[in-house]
């Protein structure tokens, strides 16, 4: 039986280093926007509640599927995701809400805000010169999940008066 090469070339030191450390940052704010996410469709109220409550549900799951998909891309680089709360804490730049729950429209201003943060987040590695001649993979998967953050932004944006 012959043995199966892999012709996988990813990154090497400083670059799979960098490309871990990006796509784990970016874990941490997609787990912060779940949070908040999942909060808000909980709390929703108001005249739009059910549309509204299922609107974010949809939302919710798209993003447990971005970051189940970042997560196996960083063990695909043969490295470990941030995977406790501890560890997104520290890395996360989407701040948690406060104890007091907003407005429906307020929650809205507020998802859009962190999703366009995320877009940037976003936009900043997949831009980084060089970093991803050799992982076009994880470019993919940033760019893939940068149009996501667009299209979620944009479905936000249009229910806001």
């Amino acid at each position: 039986m012959t043995a199966v090469r892999s012709t996988q070339t990813f990154a090497a030191g400083k670059e799979s280093r960098r490309i871990v450390e990006g796509l784990n940052a970016v874990l941490a704010n997609e787990y912060a926007l779940f949070t908040k996410t999942l909060n808000y469709h909980w709390n929703m109220t108001g005249p739009r509640f059910h549309s509204l409550h299922t609107f974010l549900e949809g939302h919710y799951h798209e993003l447990l599927a971005v970051m189940d998909d970042i997560a196996e891309r960083v063990r695909i680089l043969d490295d470990h995701p941030i995977s406790t709360v501890h560890g997104m804490l520290e890395r996360m730049e989407i701040k948690d809400g406060t104890d007091r729950t907003p407005s429906t429209e307020d929650m809205l201003r507020i998802l859009l805000r962190d999703h366009t943060m995320i877009q940037g987040q976003l936009r900043e590695l997949v831009g980084s010169a060089g970093l991803f001649a050799h992982d076009p993979g994880t470019q993919d998967l940033l760019t893939g999940t940068l149009q996501k953050h667009e299209k979620m932004g944009w479905m936000i944006k249009s229910h806001l008066i």
